[in-house]
C-alpha cells in the first residue's frame, strides 16, 4: 500500500520489524504469540488494515500466521 505510515516508536512498527527480521523461510508468528508479546491485538488490526501484514495459512491444518507484505517489508527496509 503506497504511502502507509507507521511511527517508529509504535507497537505497530515493532511488530513489523520483528516479522521482517525473521529469516524468510520461517517468517511469521501466530496472532496468539504476537498478542502475548505486545499485549494487544489492536496493532495487528491496524497493520492489516494498512496492508502491511497479512494472515497466511499453514501448509497443512487449520490456523495461520501473520507475515509482512511487500509493502510492510519496504517500510522497514526504507526506515533502516
Amino acid at each position: 500500500m503506497a504511502g502507509a505510515m507507521v511511527d517508529k516508536d509504535s507497537d505497530e512498527y515493532r511488530i513489523l520489524e520483528t516479522l521482517c527480521r525473521m529469516p524468510r523461510p520461517v517468517r511469521g508468528m501466530s496472532e496468539e504469540m504476537l498478542v502475548r508479546s505486545f499485549k494487544s491485538a489492536r496493532p495487528l488490526r491496524a497493520l492489516a488494515g494498512q496492508g502491511l501484514i497479512r494472515r497466511r495459512g499453514w501448509c497443512d491444518g487449520p490456523g495461520g500466521i501473520w507475515v509482512p507484505t511487500e509493502a510492510g517489508e519496504a517500510l522497514v527496509s526504507d526506515a533502516a
